[in-house]
């Protein structure tokens, strides 16, 4: 699969980083012709690992998750996860916001797959915020 240029850090705290990457329209999986959905490339790295990841989400998954994570950043409270709603991983991102203090916990790669990383980190609503305008834009 061929990713885009365009990427959007989602955190960076000199020890985890977290990034959105685009996919190319001509890159974007279809696994129901005519579904809309859209195709997003995460990556997890600290100073010893680098895990990625593609997660599609279709048309009212997609809009439920957008109007999940606005409440979860209204409120800062709520718990909402980014999976491949395709299923073609077992892949995920979730994020635990209590009282604005956000816990993030991932595995990036299919663990059946030869390669995988699990994750955690804490982070604050700034990434929230990030993560909602780049899934907007994306």
């Amino acid at each position: 699969m061929t990713i885009s240029q365009e990427s959007v850090l989602l955190w960076d705290d000199e020890v985890n980083k977290l990034e959105a990457r685009a996919v190319c329209n001509s890159s974007q999986y279809k696994y129901i012709e005519g579904l809309p959905c859209i195709t997003v490339g995460f990556t997890y790295e600290n100073r010893h690992f680098r895990g990625y990841d593609y997660f599609t989400f279709f048309d009212q998954g997609y809009i439920d998750l957008i109007k999940t994570i606005q409440e979860t950043y209204r409120t800062m409270n709520g718990i909402f996860r980014l999976y491949d709603m395709g299923a073609d991983t077992d892949g995920f991102i979730e994020f635990n916001c209590k009282n604005g203090i956000l816990k993030i916990k991932g595995q990036l790669g299919a663990s059946f797959s030869e390669k995988f990383l699990n994750f955690r980190f804490e982070a604050d609503q700034t990434l929230l915020s990030a993560l909602l305008n780049c899934l907007e834009i994306f």
